[in-house]
């Protein structure tokens, strides 16, 4: 599969080359020009021929500040072609490397916490291995249905459709566009909430940086780039981040009690007093203890990028990138909370006789006269271990054929070539566990013509293809913090998918005030070679073949957009998305060890949803800009954990849900002064389960990990060498059980609803350095986020740019 896959990609370098050699004599007088395509802009023309020789210099310095300021500002990902955002009938949000300057922004998904419609879940810092960002209330487990692309390229594993979004380089970063609504016409799969495109940045000169930062829990970061533009055709980059934070405990230990229970004499006896513990309730409002934590959530990560750009000739373009990810994240010595009331000692096994003495013994109790504690042992205070080394690769050509037609080839790999946990072990220091590995490997190409007609049409029409292997395996180890001990294997699964693609678009411009967007995709998507097998079962199940499944599915979209005056415009969509299983849906199976068996489902169907939003932008006066947005989508198959009819410890993959998801989001932002911006927004949704056999006290309810309210708030004073930066965001509760049951707050395993303020100062005493303070979580607000969140974090940081 490489070597055809490096074929490929020597293809399309071979035929950028032929392109460019056919083609650059015709150029080779031509001064080299960026040309982009921006509907309903036209030059303004000088209204009189009478003018003076300093009216016309001035109009000239103008129209060129307005061409400047149009190339600027400029979109790709809506249309798969270079637009003014303000043209385009679609909900964008463009976050610019400046943006993400203002605010600290340590990982790339915490830019996106300030955007309408979009919701970043992230519970505790650096060391949340499953952030991700939904839009629109989609559910967004492991980021399967928004799609996350790095320079227009899918960034999502096969293996489970998850994103890490801590191996972005936000020092890297020249843009962030959010799309918001279904976008499968021109992206296919995964992009049923929306898309999201991180560009990065292509040196214009010689460009050198560094800078680091330090803050609370010994956490640090630390990057170093450099770049340069030669000869005005070729732009070469290399940058180097790291992270690092000791961590806090973000996971506690807990255990069940029994209240009241009567002891048998013999029992008695045997009985170990206890205290230190903390009695509260689960979240879904059973009493249970916190009895200590895992220890101190530790977390270090590294990127490495690199980029080439070429620029052989005028209207043709040659790029390769690299970024390349290593996290390792692990937890420190746990802490037990319980200790013998008599002696001091700590205790960390219970089993089922770990019993509170009378009140009299020990001090006041929560638990009335006797109590004990039920399952707690050594392993309850053992947390895994994991690494990830991930390489993106992406080789993409951009050849202007004539004056009208455009030729764009893209070519990439995603390889997850190192990703595995470690558990099951009895203690600290050493003991048997298992460890679970999961590589997989991601090829994707796409071609696409744009073709100009006329004045007022474009037409786009491309071809992608993609394909995909995963697996996933546990072994046994002889220490559970070594996973290169290996012995046996216990499970294993493994499949490939691929889908191939054909996309048509056509944009006309009607009339200066009205234009359309009329698309569409068809999606050839299959998914062979399926294997399971289970051998710590009894009997032990030897490898099975699954079947091979196929499904086709076709993606239309229509936009309008109607400017009846040059400060208001309305715009309207309407469209479907699509989703196909991923390999860990369709092939793997695996128990906990509590017994429970989360099945896989070789016969799931694609997810499907239809959609459609009508909204408007005016900009009643300079500097003030007005939207509100109205959407609707339903979504069928959704694919949902539901408990087997005939056994109540197999929790198996169905596509057993109907869902709506609607809502409105509001955003208004205003320039007061030269040097002052404030912006709000809110985002309100109704997310709910409409059908679902499977499960029946699920109708109804809201969707899991939705949250029905977002406000946000932000101003920045930008006065003399001081920049000041301060943001809001308001977060509704959420829940993670279908039935919507786990609806307590304030303890461990509960989505809180809470309320953030973060804020940053930079002093820039030279054009060269920047110093800056920041606060996260201003308030020091406390919440649960499943774990525990890290409360007020404060961070100092200096950069060196030239």
């Amino acid at each position: 599969m490489q070597r055809w896959f490096l074929g490929v990609m020597i293809g399309v370098l071979a035929l950028t080359v032929s392109n460019v050699w056919s083609l650059s004599g015709a150029y080779a007088q031509s001064k080299h020009e960026e040309v982009i395509v921006v509907p309903q802009e036209e030059e303004k023309l000088p209204a009189s021929n009478d003018q003076t020789e300093e009216q016309k210099r001035q109009d000239k310095k103008s129209h060129g500040k307005d061409k400047v300021e149009t190339l600027d500002k400029v979109v790709v990902t809506a249309t798969k072609t270079a637009r003014n955002p303000d043209d385009v009938p679609a909900s964008i949000t463009v976050i610019t490397a400046k943006d993400l300057e203002r605010q600290n922004i340590k990982t790339a998904d915490e830019a996106l916490a300030q955007v309408p419609g979009a919701f970043d879940r992230r519970g505790k810092g650096w060391a949340d291995t499953l952030a991700n960002v939904q839009l629109r209330g989609m559910p967004a487990d492991n980021q399967k249905r928004t799609l996350l692309m790095l320079d227009g390229q899918n960034m999502a594993s096969s293996y489970t459709n998850s994103v890490t979004w801590s191996s972005l380089a936000v020092e890297d970063i020249e843009r962030i566009e959010v799309i918001r609504g279904p976008f499968s016409a021109l992206w296919g799969g995964s992009a049923m909430g929306g898309v999201i495109n991180v560009i990065t940045k292509t040196p214009k000169k010689l460009e050198l940086s560094a800078g680091g930062s330090y803050g609370r829990y010994d956490s640090y970061t630390y990057n170093l780039s450099a770049g340069h533009r030669l000869w005005d055709q070729l732009s070469l980059k290399v940058s180097y981040n790291h992270r690092e934070t000791r961590g806090y405990p973000s996971n506690l230990v807990t255990t069940t009690s029994v209240r009241n229970t009567p002891l048998t004499a013999a029992q008695n006896r045997l009985v170990t007093p206890v205290a230190g513990y903390r009695y509260t309730f689960n979240n879904v409002g059973k009493p249970i203890c916190v009895v200590g934590d895992t220890g101190d959530n530790s977390v270090q990560d590294s990127i490495v990028t690199t980029k080439l750009a070429w620029d052989p000739a005028p209207g043709h373009k040659i790029s390769f990138s690299t970024n390349l990810y290593w996290q390792d994240y692990r937890y420190g010595v746990p802490h037990t909370y319980l200790y013998n009331p008599l002696n001091g000692d700590p205790i960390t096994t219970a089993g089922t006789t770990a019993v509170n003495r009378p009140r009299r013994l020990i001090g006041p109790s929560f638990f009335g006269k006797y109590s004990y504690f039920t399952s707690l042992s050594n392993s309850s205070y053992l947390s895994s271990f994991g690494h990830e080394h991930t390489a993106i690769y992406n080789l993409a050509s951009e050849n202007k054929l004539t004056e009208s037609t455009t030729l764009k080839l893209k070519g990439g790999l995603v390889n997850g070539c190192q990703n595995w946990y470690d558990d099951g072990g009895t203690n600290y220091s050493q003991s048997p566990g298992v460890t679970h590995t999961s590589p997989s490997k991601n090829y994707n190409f796409d071609a696409m013509v744009e073709q100009i007609i006329g004045r007022k049409q474009v037409l786009t029409a491309g071809f992608s293809y993609a394909t995909g292997f995963a697996s996933s395996t546990d072994w046994t180890i002889n220490s559970w913090r070594d996973p290169d001990s290996k012995t046996d294997v216990v499970r294993n699964s493994q499949g490939k998918d691929r889908t191939l693609s054909m996309y048509l678009q056509d944009e006309i411009n009607w009339h200066p005030k009205f234009s359309t967007i009329i698309g569409g995709r068809l999606d050839f998507w299959s998914t062979y070679e399926g294997k399971y097998a289970d051998f710590a079962s009894r009997p032990k199940i030897w490898q099975v073949n699954l079947p091979r499944r196929e499904q086709t599915a076709f993606s239309p979209k229509v936009a309008f957009l109607y400017r009846p005056y040059e400060w208001m415009t309305w715009r309207a969509s309407a469209g479907t998305a699509f989703r196909p299983p991923n390999i860990y849906e369709l092939y793997r199976t695996w128990g906990a060890s509590s017994g429970t068996i989360y099945a896989s489902n070789p016969f799931l169907k694609p997810e499907t949803s239809v959609a459609w939003e009508v909204g408007a932008t005016i900009k009643p006066f300079a500097g003030n800009v007005i939207s509100a947005t109205f959407f609707d989508s339903y979504i069928d198959d959704m694919m949902y954990r539901v408990q087997s009819p005939t056994n109540p410890l197999v929790q198996d993959y169905k596509n057993a849900g109907r869902a709506r998801i609607y809502g409105v989001e509001l955003e208004i932002t205003q320039k007061l002064f030269r040097w002052l911006d404030v912006y709000g927004n809110m985002t309100l949704v109704d997310p709910r389960i409409l059908k679902n056999p499977d499960s029946p006290l699920s109708v109804g309810k809201i969707l899991t990990q939705s949250p029905t309210q977002q406000f946000k708030f932000g101003v920045n004073v930008n006065y003399w060498k001081i920049n000041a930066n301060l943001s809001g965001l308001y977060v509704s509760k959420r829940y993670t059980r279908d039935d919507n049951a786990d609806g307590i707050n304030g303890t461990y395993g509960s989505y809180d609803p809470y309320f953030l303020v973060n804020t940053k100062v930079t002093y820039s005493p030279v054009k060269y350095a920047d110093i800056s303070f920041s606060v996260d979580n201003l308030l020091n607000r406390k919440w649960f986020s499943s774990y525990i969140t890290p409360g007020r974090m404060c961070w100092v940081e200096a950069k060196f740019k030239y």
